[in-house]
Protein backbone atom coordinates (compact mmCIF):
# COMPACT_ATOMS: atom_id res chain seq x y z
CA UNK A 1 0.00 0.00 0.00
CA UNK A 2 2.76 2.30 0.88
CA UNK A 3 4.65 1.20 -2.51
CA UNK A 4 1.70 2.26 -4.37
CA UNK A 5 1.00 5.37 -2.35
CA UNK A 6 4.40 6.70 -3.34
CA UNK A 7 3.94 5.75 -7.06
CA UNK A 8 0.68 7.61 -7.24
CA UNK A 9 2.37 10.00 -5.91
CA UNK A 10 5.44 10.59 -7.99
CA UNK A 11 2.74 10.15 -10.80
CA UNK A 12 0.96 13.12 -9.90
CA UNK A 13 4.11 15.16 -9.59
CA UNK A 14 5.54 14.45 -12.94
CA UNK A 15 1.81 15.17 -14.65
CA UNK A 16 1.93 18.57 -13.04
CA UNK A 17 5.28 19.16 -13.64
CA UNK A 18 4.24 18.42 -17.38
CA UNK A 19 1.26 20.60 -17.16
CA UNK A 20 2.60 23.17 -15.50
CA UNK A 21 5.67 23.66 -17.76
CA UNK A 22 3.19 23.70 -20.58
CA UNK A 23 1.04 26.17 -19.08
CA UNK A 24 4.02 28.82 -18.66
CA UNK A 25 3.47 29.83 -21.58
CA UNK A 26 -0.12 31.17 -22.75
CA UNK A 27 -1.41 31.77 -26.46
CA UNK A 28 -0.72 35.53 -27.07
CA UNK A 29 -3.40 37.55 -26.94
CA UNK A 30 -2.36 40.29 -28.44
CA UNK A 31 -4.46 42.44 -26.15
CA UNK A 32 -1.77 44.98 -25.09
CA UNK A 33 1.55 46.48 -25.90
CA UNK A 34 3.19 44.09 -23.32
CA UNK A 35 1.62 40.97 -24.88
CA UNK A 36 2.10 41.50 -28.27
CA UNK A 37 6.35 42.07 -27.58
CA UNK A 38 7.01 39.87 -25.22
CA UNK A 39 5.13 36.75 -27.01
CA UNK A 40 7.84 37.39 -29.55
CA UNK A 41 10.77 36.87 -27.28
CA UNK A 42 9.12 34.55 -24.70
CA UNK A 43 8.14 31.79 -27.48
CA UNK A 44 11.68 31.97 -28.94
CA UNK A 45 13.24 31.23 -25.22
CA UNK A 46 13.68 28.04 -22.97
CA UNK A 47 12.66 24.37 -24.11
CA UNK A 48 9.01 25.01 -24.87
CA UNK A 49 9.46 27.43 -28.13
CA UNK A 50 7.10 28.11 -31.06
CA UNK A 51 7.83 30.18 -33.99
CA UNK A 52 4.09 29.78 -34.80
CA UNK A 53 3.02 31.30 -31.64
CA UNK A 54 6.32 34.27 -31.28
CA UNK A 55 4.82 35.40 -35.25
CA UNK A 56 0.90 35.92 -33.74
CA UNK A 57 1.40 39.21 -33.21
CA UNK A 58 2.74 39.98 -36.59
CA UNK A 59 0.51 42.28 -38.91
CA UNK A 60 -0.19 39.30 -41.76
CA UNK A 61 -0.61 41.80 -44.74
CA UNK A 62 1.96 40.41 -47.48
CA UNK A 63 3.71 37.86 -45.91
CA UNK A 64 3.02 34.12 -45.76
CA UNK A 65 2.93 31.88 -42.08
CA UNK A 66 6.79 30.81 -43.29
CA UNK A 67 7.71 34.29 -43.86
CA UNK A 68 6.14 35.26 -40.61
CA UNK A 69 7.91 32.87 -38.57
CA UNK A 70 11.05 33.77 -40.40
CA UNK A 71 10.44 37.15 -39.56
CA UNK A 72 10.22 36.51 -35.72
CA UNK A 73 13.51 34.73 -35.84
CA UNK A 74 14.96 37.71 -37.89
CA UNK A 75 13.56 39.78 -35.20
CA UNK A 76 14.95 37.91 -31.96
CA UNK A 77 18.35 38.05 -33.71
CA UNK A 78 18.78 41.32 -34.53
CA UNK A 79 17.73 42.85 -30.83
CA UNK A 80 20.13 40.90 -29.82
CA UNK A 81 22.68 41.87 -32.28
CA UNK A 82 21.51 45.35 -31.08
CA UNK A 83 21.81 44.25 -27.21
CA UNK A 84 18.32 46.01 -27.07
CA UNK A 85 17.27 44.19 -24.00
CA UNK A 86 13.51 44.68 -23.01
CA UNK A 87 12.34 45.99 -19.98
CA UNK A 88 8.77 44.85 -19.75
CA UNK A 89 8.06 47.07 -17.49
CA UNK A 90 8.40 49.84 -19.29
CA UNK A 91 5.86 48.69 -22.18
CA UNK A 92 2.67 49.79 -21.82
CA UNK A 93 -0.17 47.00 -20.74
CA UNK A 94 -3.21 49.62 -21.08
CA UNK A 95 -4.87 48.17 -24.50
CA UNK A 96 -6.43 51.53 -24.68
CA UNK A 97 -2.57 53.36 -24.84
CA UNK A 98 -1.54 56.54 -26.60
CA UNK A 99 1.56 58.19 -27.15
CA UNK A 100 2.57 61.61 -27.04
CA UNK A 101 1.23 62.40 -30.43
CA UNK A 102 -2.29 60.41 -29.28
CA UNK A 103 -1.22 57.55 -31.55
CA UNK A 104 -1.85 54.16 -30.54
CA UNK A 105 1.96 53.68 -31.24
CA UNK A 106 5.16 51.96 -28.92
CA UNK A 107 8.53 52.33 -29.86
CA UNK A 108 9.79 48.78 -28.32
CA UNK A 109 13.34 50.28 -28.02
CA UNK A 110 15.35 53.62 -28.66
CA UNK A 111 18.20 51.74 -30.15
CA UNK A 112 15.75 50.75 -33.06
CA UNK A 113 13.16 53.72 -33.49
CA UNK A 114 11.74 52.23 -36.44
CA UNK A 115 10.25 49.04 -35.08
CA UNK A 116 7.05 49.78 -33.16
CA UNK A 117 4.25 47.96 -31.95
CA UNK A 118 0.55 49.54 -33.11
CA UNK A 119 -3.20 49.18 -32.55
CA UNK A 120 -5.16 47.62 -35.55
CA UNK A 121 -8.46 46.67 -35.59
CA UNK A 122 -8.51 46.17 -31.66
CA UNK A 123 -5.09 43.99 -31.60
CA UNK A 124 -1.34 45.02 -30.95
CA UNK A 125 1.10 44.00 -33.67
CA UNK A 126 4.71 44.56 -35.17
CA UNK A 127 3.50 46.72 -37.99
CA UNK A 128 4.68 45.89 -41.48
CA UNK A 129 7.01 48.90 -42.25
CA UNK A 130 8.58 47.31 -38.43
CA UNK A 131 8.78 43.98 -40.46
CA UNK A 132 10.75 45.15 -43.25
CA UNK A 133 13.01 47.42 -40.86
CA UNK A 134 13.88 44.14 -39.60
CA UNK A 135 14.63 42.49 -42.53
CA UNK A 136 16.90 45.52 -43.46
CA UNK A 137 18.22 45.15 -40.12
CA UNK A 138 19.11 41.44 -40.79
CA UNK A 139 20.71 41.53 -44.48
CA UNK A 140 23.02 44.34 -43.74
CA UNK A 141 24.10 42.56 -40.69
CA UNK A 142 23.26 39.22 -40.25
CA UNK A 143 22.41 37.80 -43.90
CA UNK A 144 26.07 36.76 -44.76
CA UNK A 145 26.61 35.01 -41.30
CA UNK A 146 23.68 32.63 -41.25
CA UNK A 147 24.92 31.19 -44.73
CA UNK A 148 28.42 30.94 -43.13
CA UNK A 149 26.87 29.24 -40.06
CA UNK A 150 24.63 26.83 -41.97
CA UNK A 151 27.78 25.53 -43.98
CA UNK A 152 29.51 25.04 -40.53
CA UNK A 153 30.58 21.69 -39.02
CA UNK A 154 27.70 20.28 -36.46
CA UNK A 155 30.73 20.39 -33.54
CA UNK A 156 30.85 23.92 -34.20
CA UNK A 157 27.47 24.71 -33.92
CA UNK A 158 26.86 22.87 -30.58
CA UNK A 159 25.45 24.83 -28.03
CA UNK A 160 26.43 25.63 -24.30
CA UNK A 161 24.09 27.56 -22.16
CA UNK A 162 22.00 29.33 -25.80
CA UNK A 163 25.47 29.95 -27.10
CA UNK A 164 27.30 28.05 -30.06
CA UNK A 165 30.92 26.99 -29.86
CA UNK A 166 31.62 29.19 -32.64
CA UNK A 167 30.37 32.31 -30.88
CA UNK A 168 32.79 31.83 -28.46
CA UNK A 169 35.49 31.23 -30.52
CA UNK A 170 34.31 34.49 -32.76
CA UNK A 171 34.68 36.28 -29.77
CA UNK A 172 37.88 35.08 -28.21
CA UNK A 173 38.87 36.12 -31.84
CA UNK A 174 37.56 39.92 -31.41
CA UNK A 175 39.19 40.18 -27.78
CA UNK A 176 42.45 39.26 -30.00
CA UNK A 177 42.36 41.03 -32.44
CA UNK A 178 41.33 44.15 -30.41
CA UNK A 179 44.57 43.39 -28.37
CA UNK A 180 45.94 43.04 -31.72
CA UNK A 181 44.48 46.85 -33.08
CA UNK A 182 45.63 48.64 -29.87
CA UNK A 183 49.44 46.93 -30.12
CA UNK A 184 49.41 48.45 -33.26
CA UNK A 185 47.88 52.05 -33.15
CA UNK A 186 50.80 52.52 -29.92
CA UNK A 187 53.36 51.15 -32.15
CA UNK A 188 52.14 54.07 -34.87
CA UNK A 189 51.86 56.87 -32.43
CA UNK A 190 55.93 56.19 -31.15
CA UNK A 191 56.41 56.25 -35.03
CA UNK A 192 54.24 59.55 -35.22
CA UNK A 193 56.66 61.16 -32.23
CA UNK A 194 59.95 60.25 -33.73
CA UNK A 195 59.43 61.34 -36.86
CA UNK A 196 57.45 64.70 -35.10
CA UNK A 197 60.92 64.94 -33.34
CA UNK A 198 63.13 64.40 -35.92
CA UNK A 199 61.09 67.64 -37.91
CA UNK A 200 61.83 69.51 -35.14
CA UNK A 201 57.97 69.60 -33.76
CA UNK A 202 56.90 71.70 -30.81
CA UNK A 203 57.65 69.45 -27.44
CA UNK A 204 53.51 69.78 -26.35
CA UNK A 205 52.35 68.97 -29.59
CA UNK A 206 54.70 66.00 -29.21
CA UNK A 207 54.44 65.09 -25.71
CA UNK A 208 50.19 65.38 -26.70
CA UNK A 209 50.90 62.20 -28.91
CA UNK A 210 52.75 60.56 -26.48
CA UNK A 211 49.97 61.14 -23.55
CA UNK A 212 47.17 59.69 -26.10
CA UNK A 213 49.37 56.71 -26.97
CA UNK A 214 48.13 54.25 -24.86
CA UNK A 215 44.58 55.37 -24.44
CA UNK A 216 44.08 55.65 -28.37
CA UNK A 217 44.91 52.05 -28.11
CA UNK A 218 42.68 51.32 -25.74
CA UNK A 219 39.96 53.19 -27.90
CA UNK A 220 41.08 51.11 -30.95
CA UNK A 221 40.30 47.88 -28.95
CA UNK A 222 37.04 48.86 -27.94
CA UNK A 223 35.84 49.98 -31.19
CA UNK A 224 36.97 46.80 -32.77
CA UNK A 225 34.35 44.90 -30.13
CA UNK A 226 31.69 47.41 -30.29
CA UNK A 227 31.35 46.83 -34.60
CA UNK A 228 32.48 43.13 -34.21
CA UNK A 229 29.92 41.60 -31.98
CA UNK A 230 26.63 42.65 -33.30
CA UNK A 231 27.62 39.86 -36.29
CA UNK A 232 28.15 36.93 -33.63
CA UNK A 233 24.16 36.23 -32.83
CA UNK A 234 24.71 36.47 -29.23
CA UNK A 235 22.32 36.20 -26.75
CA UNK A 236 20.33 39.44 -25.45
CA UNK A 237 21.92 39.33 -22.46
CA UNK A 238 25.83 38.21 -23.24
CA UNK A 239 25.12 41.14 -26.21
CA UNK A 240 24.12 43.93 -23.51
CA UNK A 241 27.13 42.69 -21.55
CA UNK A 242 29.90 42.52 -24.40
CA UNK A 243 28.36 46.16 -25.32
CA UNK A 244 28.23 47.96 -22.19
CA UNK A 245 32.00 46.64 -21.57
CA UNK A 246 32.33 48.27 -25.05
CA UNK A 247 31.44 51.56 -24.54
CA UNK A 248 32.44 51.50 -20.75
CA UNK A 249 36.48 50.99 -22.00
CA UNK A 250 35.49 53.64 -24.84
CA UNK A 251 34.70 56.06 -22.23
CA UNK A 252 37.72 55.59 -20.28
CA UNK A 253 39.81 55.62 -23.05
CA UNK A 254 38.52 58.90 -24.04
CA UNK A 255 38.29 60.57 -20.65
CA UNK A 256 41.93 58.71 -19.97
CA UNK A 257 43.01 60.75 -22.65
CA UNK A 258 41.60 64.08 -21.58
CA UNK A 259 42.90 63.96 -18.64
CA UNK A 260 46.61 62.96 -19.55
CA UNK A 261 45.99 65.87 -22.09
CA UNK A 262 45.47 68.26 -19.48
CA UNK A 263 48.57 67.83 -17.95
CA UNK A 264 50.12 68.69 -21.22
CA UNK A 265 48.40 71.42 -21.89
CA UNK A 266 48.73 72.95 -18.77
CA UNK A 267 53.02 72.27 -19.15
CA UNK A 268 52.38 74.63 -22.37
CA UNK A 269 50.55 76.83 -20.75
CA UNK A 270 53.18 77.41 -17.90
CA UNK A 271 56.47 77.29 -20.51
CA UNK A 272 54.43 80.34 -22.49
CA UNK A 273 53.51 82.09 -19.03
CA UNK A 274 57.69 81.78 -18.06
CA UNK A 275 58.20 83.89 -21.41
CA UNK A 276 55.74 86.18 -20.69
CA UNK A 277 56.14 89.25 -18.43
CA UNK A 278 52.85 88.84 -16.31
CA UNK A 279 54.20 86.78 -13.74
CA UNK A 280 50.31 85.92 -12.50
CA UNK A 281 50.49 83.51 -15.38
CA UNK A 282 53.07 81.27 -13.52
CA UNK A 283 50.20 80.38 -10.57
CA UNK A 284 47.42 80.29 -13.52
CA UNK A 285 48.68 77.43 -14.89
CA UNK A 286 48.47 75.15 -11.39
CA UNK A 287 44.72 76.54 -11.35
CA UNK A 288 44.32 76.02 -14.60
CA UNK A 289 45.61 72.22 -14.23
CA UNK A 290 43.31 71.23 -11.73
CA UNK A 291 40.21 72.91 -12.65
CA UNK A 292 40.77 70.86 -16.14
CA UNK A 293 41.17 67.63 -14.47
CA UNK A 294 38.27 68.38 -12.13
CA UNK A 295 35.77 69.15 -15.10
CA UNK A 296 37.44 66.24 -16.61
CA UNK A 297 36.86 63.62 -14.15
CA UNK A 298 32.98 65.59 -13.37
CA UNK A 299 32.12 64.87 -17.08
CA UNK A 300 33.58 61.21 -17.50
CA UNK A 301 31.15 60.16 -14.32
CA UNK A 302 28.29 61.71 -15.97
CA UNK A 303 28.93 60.30 -19.25
CA UNK A 304 29.33 56.67 -17.69
CA UNK A 305 26.87 56.62 -15.36
CA UNK A 306 24.58 57.40 -18.85
CA UNK A 307 26.39 54.78 -20.79
CA UNK A 308 25.50 52.67 -18.02
CA UNK A 309 22.22 53.58 -19.05
CA UNK A 310 21.16 55.30 -15.41
CA UNK A 311 19.27 58.29 -15.38
CA UNK A 312 21.45 61.06 -14.73
CA UNK A 313 18.67 63.76 -14.74
CA UNK A 314 16.59 61.83 -12.21
CA UNK A 315 19.49 60.87 -9.81
CA UNK A 316 20.06 64.85 -9.44
CA UNK A 317 16.86 65.13 -9.19
CA UNK A 318 16.88 62.42 -6.35
CA UNK A 319 19.69 64.13 -4.86
CA UNK A 320 18.89 67.97 -5.17
CA UNK A 321 18.03 68.16 -1.18
CA UNK A 322 21.86 67.18 -0.79
CA UNK A 323 22.30 69.20 -3.57
CA UNK A 324 21.39 72.36 -1.50
CA UNK A 325 23.03 71.67 1.44
CA UNK A 326 26.42 70.79 -0.22
CA UNK A 327 25.93 74.15 -2.30
CA UNK A 328 25.19 75.74 1.10
CA UNK A 329 27.99 74.56 2.97
CA UNK A 330 30.34 75.02 -0.11
CA UNK A 331 28.93 78.86 -0.37
CA UNK A 332 32.20 80.04 0.61
CA UNK A 333 34.45 77.84 -1.61
CA UNK A 334 32.88 78.55 -4.99
CA UNK A 335 32.84 82.61 -3.73
CA UNK A 336 36.71 81.79 -3.48
CA UNK A 337 36.73 80.43 -6.37
CA UNK A 338 34.74 83.39 -8.24
CA UNK A 339 37.54 85.26 -6.31
CA UNK A 340 40.27 83.90 -8.04
CA UNK A 341 39.03 84.00 -11.30
CA UNK A 342 38.23 87.34 -11.35
CA UNK A 343 41.97 88.17 -9.87
CA UNK A 344 43.10 86.01 -12.50
CA UNK A 345 41.07 88.38 -15.36
CA UNK A 346 41.78 91.81 -13.70
CA UNK A 347 45.86 91.18 -12.34
CA UNK A 348 45.45 93.74 -10.18
CA UNK A 349 49.29 92.16 -9.10
CA UNK A 350 51.35 89.94 -9.84
CA UNK A 351 53.25 87.38 -8.09
CA UNK A 352 56.20 89.34 -6.72
CA UNK A 353 54.90 92.54 -6.10
CA UNK A 354 54.14 94.19 -2.71
CA UNK A 355 50.86 95.03 -2.24
CA UNK A 356 48.80 96.13 0.55
CA UNK A 357 45.37 95.22 1.62
CA UNK A 358 42.94 95.89 4.31
CA UNK A 359 46.50 96.91 6.58
CA UNK A 360 48.32 93.85 5.57
CA UNK A 361 51.41 94.30 3.66
CA UNK A 362 53.69 91.44 1.81
CA UNK A 363 54.50 90.01 -1.47
CA UNK A 364 52.54 88.22 -3.36
CA UNK A 365 53.89 84.14 -2.94
CA UNK A 366 51.42 82.38 -4.77
CA UNK A 367 47.72 82.72 -6.13
CA UNK A 368 44.95 79.61 -5.74
CA UNK A 369 41.82 78.68 -5.87
CA UNK A 370 40.80 79.50 -2.37
CA UNK A 371 43.83 82.10 -1.11
CA UNK A 372 46.56 84.29 -1.97
CA UNK A 373 49.42 83.87 -0.01
CA UNK A 374 51.72 87.21 1.05
CA UNK A 375 55.03 86.89 2.45
CA UNK A 376 55.60 90.06 5.34
CA UNK A 377 58.37 91.95 6.20
CA UNK A 378 58.86 89.96 9.15
CA UNK A 379 59.09 86.43 7.03
CA UNK A 380 55.68 85.54 8.32
CA UNK A 381 52.65 84.23 5.33
CA UNK A 382 49.41 85.82 5.08
CA UNK A 383 46.58 83.72 3.91
CA UNK A 384 43.71 86.04 2.35
CA UNK A 385 40.73 84.48 1.04
CA UNK A 386 40.58 85.12 -2.78
CA UNK A 387 36.64 86.16 -2.33
CA UNK A 388 37.65 88.86 0.54
CA UNK A 389 40.96 89.96 -2.03
CA UNK A 390 38.53 90.71 -4.78
CA UNK A 391 36.54 92.83 -2.88
CA UNK A 392 39.07 94.91 -1.43
CA UNK A 393 41.24 97.92 -2.09
CA UNK A 394 44.40 96.77 -2.69
CA UNK A 395 47.39 99.87 -2.97
CA UNK A 396 50.05 97.66 -5.39
CA UNK A 397 53.16 99.03 -4.61
CA UNK A 398 54.81 96.46 -6.94
CA UNK A 399 53.18 98.36 -10.31
CA UNK A 400 54.89 102.12 -9.50
CA UNK A 401 57.36 102.95 -12.36
CA UNK A 402 58.30 106.03 -10.43
CA UNK A 403 59.07 105.65 -6.71
CA UNK A 404 59.82 108.28 -4.55
CA UNK A 405 62.38 109.13 -2.22
CA UNK A 406 63.93 111.29 0.85
CA UNK A 407 67.17 111.30 2.19
CA UNK A 408 67.56 113.69 5.44
CA UNK A 409 71.09 114.73 6.47
CA UNK A 410 71.76 116.01 9.25
CA UNK A 411 75.08 118.33 9.31
CA UNK A 412 77.12 119.86 12.46
CA UNK A 413 76.44 123.36 13.91
CA UNK A 414 79.79 124.14 12.98
CA UNK A 415 79.04 123.39 9.51
CA UNK A 416 79.94 126.65 6.99
CA UNK A 417 76.97 127.96 4.60
CA UNK A 418 79.97 127.50 2.06
CA UNK A 419 80.20 123.98 2.20
CA UNK A 420 76.47 123.39 3.25
CA UNK A 421 75.40 124.95 -0.19
CA UNK A 422 78.59 122.78 -1.93
CA UNK A 423 77.31 119.76 -0.36
CA UNK A 424 73.43 120.47 -2.06
CA UNK A 425 75.08 120.81 -5.07
CA UNK A 426 77.22 118.04 -5.58
CA UNK A 427 74.10 116.20 -4.65
CA UNK A 428 71.95 117.31 -7.16
CA UNK A 429 74.83 116.46 -9.52
CA UNK A 430 74.93 113.22 -8.25
CA UNK A 431 71.25 112.96 -9.10
CA UNK A 432 71.49 114.54 -12.30
CA UNK A 433 73.79 111.98 -13.78
CA UNK A 434 71.98 108.83 -12.24
CA UNK A 435 70.07 107.38 -15.27
CA UNK A 436 67.60 106.26 -12.79
CA UNK A 437 66.44 109.60 -10.94
CA UNK A 438 63.49 111.68 -12.99
CA UNK A 439 65.92 114.80 -12.89
CA UNK A 440 62.47 118.00 -13.38
CA UNK A 441 61.14 116.24 -9.72
CA UNK A 442 64.04 116.40 -7.70
CA UNK A 443 64.81 118.91 -4.93
CA UNK A 444 68.17 119.30 -2.39
CA UNK A 445 68.29 121.80 -0.02
CA UNK A 446 68.21 122.76 3.26
CA UNK A 447 65.14 122.45 4.96
CA UNK A 448 66.05 123.37 8.75
CA UNK A 449 68.09 124.69 11.39
CA UNK A 450 67.37 122.17 14.37
CA UNK A 451 68.90 121.66 17.62
CA UNK A 452 71.05 119.08 16.78
CA UNK A 453 72.30 120.64 13.79
CA UNK A 454 71.63 121.93 10.09
CA UNK A 455 69.04 119.22 8.15
CA UNK A 456 69.76 119.02 4.46
CA UNK A 457 66.75 117.47 2.34
CA UNK A 458 67.05 115.54 -0.80
CA UNK A 459 64.04 114.15 -2.64
CA UNK A 460 64.03 112.52 -6.00
CA UNK A 461 61.94 109.60 -7.77
CA UNK A 462 63.56 106.72 -8.79
CA UNK A 463 62.66 104.91 -11.78
CA UNK A 464 61.95 101.38 -11.29
CA UNK A 465 60.72 98.40 -14.10
CA UNK A 466 56.94 96.79 -12.43
CA UNK A 467 58.32 94.15 -10.06
CA UNK A 468 61.95 95.55 -9.15
CA UNK A 469 63.01 97.57 -6.26
CA UNK A 470 64.19 100.49 -5.63
CA UNK A 471 67.06 99.80 -2.75
CA UNK A 472 70.21 99.23 -5.10
CA UNK A 473 69.99 102.81 -6.31
CA UNK A 474 69.08 104.36 -3.01
CA UNK A 475 72.22 102.31 -1.51
CA UNK A 476 74.24 103.65 -4.76
CA UNK A 477 73.41 107.11 -4.28
CA UNK A 478 73.97 107.32 -0.02
CA UNK A 479 77.74 105.70 -0.67
CA UNK A 480 78.11 108.52 -3.35
CA UNK A 481 76.96 111.12 -0.77
CA UNK A 482 79.30 109.79 2.23
CA UNK A 483 82.34 110.46 -0.52
CA UNK A 484 81.23 113.40 -1.60
CA UNK A 485 80.38 114.77 2.23
CA UNK A 486 83.98 113.68 2.90
CA UNK A 487 85.82 115.15 0.08
CA UNK A 488 84.25 118.45 1.92
CA UNK A 489 85.06 117.95 5.21
CA UNK A 490 81.65 118.08 6.12
CA UNK A 491 80.60 116.11 9.48
CA UNK A 492 77.37 114.49 10.22
CA UNK A 493 75.41 115.67 13.49
CA UNK A 494 74.13 113.07 15.75
CA UNK A 495 72.09 114.29 18.33
CA UNK A 496 73.43 114.88 22.05
CA UNK A 497 72.55 116.47 25.41
CA UNK A 498 75.11 118.29 27.17
CA UNK A 499 75.12 117.91 31.32
CA UNK A 500 76.39 121.21 32.87
CA UNK A 501 77.40 120.98 36.31
CA UNK A 502 77.20 123.85 38.96
CA UNK A 503 79.41 124.14 42.03
CA UNK A 504 77.78 123.10 44.59
CA UNK A 505 76.95 125.81 47.91
CA UNK A 506 79.27 126.78 50.43
CA UNK A 507 78.77 124.94 53.56
CA UNK A 508 77.47 126.86 56.48
CA UNK A 509 78.78 126.19 59.97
Amino acid sequence: MTTRRFFAWLLFAFVATVAGSASAKSVPTCKSPRNAVDSVFNWQLGQQQSLTNAAKCFERTGRTQQKLEAAARALKLVFDAEAAQIELDGIPEDPEFLDDERNPRVVVHPRLPDVAVERRDGRWVWTRDSLDAIERHYKLKLGWLERVVERMPEPLRAEYDDVALWQYLALLGLLALGVVVSRLLRAVAKRRVRRLMEKGGKKWMLELVDASATPAALLGAALVLRLGYPQLRLPVALSTLVHGGARAVATVALFWAAFRSADVMSAALAEQGARSEAKLDDALSPVLRRTLKWAVVIVGLVVGLQSLEVDVTALLASLSIGTLAFGLAAKDTLANFFGSVSIFVDAPFQIGDWIQVEGIEGAVKDVGFRSTRLRTAYGSIVVIPNAKLADAKIDNWGARRMRRSRLALGLRHETRPEAIEALCAGIRALLVKSARVREEDLEVVLTELGASGWNVTAQFFVECAEGENDSDERHRLQLEILRLADELGVRFASPTTSVRGEPLPAATA
